[in-house]
């Protein structure tokens, strides 16, 4: 009964089309959900993702949950997940492919879970790192442990899906650093999780640091792969 008062007053829209949702709907209507451009990356081992990172750091894989296209529902997606306070996306996609994974064999020596971290003056301004979700839902699947601190973002960047190709080739640098209190000797293989795989350069700067910890294998998971 509550429910259905609240809904009635503070009606929910879908955030990837806009259109109010059903009592029974969530995230997204069933339109959307059906129309979910799914790259199907994580089958296979030569894909569009692990293009982005040949001949430039070593890694065991890496693939893209969705598909993301300038004016498209996954970029209205990703907005309302980063600009306007809905981090509830992130878990829902991450809920996704963590069932998507599950056929796979691509999990199961991960060791610990790195989100790309925020600079601490964005993360304070957002509220909330927009890749913790996924983060969640990963590992509440696998039972596998988030690390949020061993990799820190020492320098605030602008997002790489506002600027254009010749624009993200001149912001290449990202500034990462690892938190030297927390290395071990032992066998480390980390999955790295981001939102949106463009250039690829942000998770590049992030496997060269996490790549000098000694026996570290690093397998990379976006939510979406700019098209």
């Amino acid at each position: 009964m509550i429910k259905d008062i609240l809904n009635v007053l503070f009606p929910k829209n879908c955030l990837g089309c806009s259109n109010l949702l059903l009592q029974s709907e969530e995230i997204l209507c069933l339109l959307c959900r059906d129309e979910l451009p799914f790259s199907q990356e994580h089958l296979t081992v030569d894909n569009a993702s692990m293009h982005k990172f040949y001949g430039k750091v070593p890694i065991e894989h890496a693939s893209s949950l969705l598909l993301y296209s300038k004016g498209g529902m996954i970029q209205q997606l990703i907005h309302n997940l980063k600009y306007k306070n809905h981090p509830e996306v992130s878990f829902f996609l991450g809920n996704i492919y963590a069932h998507l994974l599950s056929h796979t064999n691509l999990l199961t020596d991960i060791t610990a879970i790195i989100p790309v971290p925020l600079h601490k003056n964005k993360k304070k301004t957002r509220g909330y790192n927009q890749v913790d979700g996924f983060a969640k839902a990963i590992s509440t699947h696998y039972n596998i442990e988030i690390n949020n601190t061993l990799l820190i973002k020492t320098i605030k960047t602008s997002s790489q899906t506002t600027k254009n190709r010749f624009q993200r080739k001149g912001s290449k640098k990202e500034v990462f650093e690892v938190d030297q209190t927390q290395l071990t000797t032992e066998d480390n293989h980390f999955l790295l999780l981001d939102d949106i795989l463009t250039t690829g350069n942000t998770l590049e700067s992030c496997c060269k640091k996490l790549l000098q910890i000694p026996n570290t294998k690093i397998t990379i998971l976006c939510l979406a792969r700019s098209i």
